[in-house]
């Protein structure tokens, strides 16, 4: 996994911002950036132009279904920690959850189980990503 400059930089950003604040789209959009890129899930995810870098809201990208298909019909499955495989599940869930659920054929499993699994920097990153979900409002 790549450094944790990303989730420093944003448990630092966070702790300066109202709860107002971490409620934007452009704070959802950061994180799930950082997501994808600590844990390297570039080639799970499609975005309508650019690059992941470039997006500008989270509406600009989406999971690649295809390429997660794939990947989990390979005899080798997805080439992923348990870290990497929970937090995929989990962006995925947030896009669509029945999606999670038809793919990944285990399941979420309970907060406690996907939380177990990942790292530190991974768990402040799932608790700011669920802070900051658009979806809640």
């Amino acid at each position: 996994m790549q450094d944790a400059g990303y989730v420093l930089r944003w448990r630092s950003i966070f702790t300066l911002l109202s709860l107002e604040d971490l409620l934007t789209e452009q704070a959802f959009t950061a994180l799930l950036k950082d997501a994808i890129r600590y844990n390297q899930l570039e080639r799970y995810f499609k975005v309508s132009s650019g690059s992941i870098e470039e997006i500008a809201s989270h509406y600009d990208l989406a999971p690649d279904i295809d390429a997660i298909k794939r990947d989990l019909s390979d005899s080798g499955g997805l080439k992923l920690s348990h870290a990497q495989r929970r937090m995929l599940m989990t962006l995925v869930a947030l896009f669509d959850g029945y999606t999670a659920d038809d793919l990944f054929e285990e399941g979420l499993g309970s907060l406690s189980r996907i939380i177990q699994s990942m790292d530190r920097n991974n768990r402040e990153l799932m608790a700011d990503l669920i802070l900051s979900y658009p979806g809640w409002g």
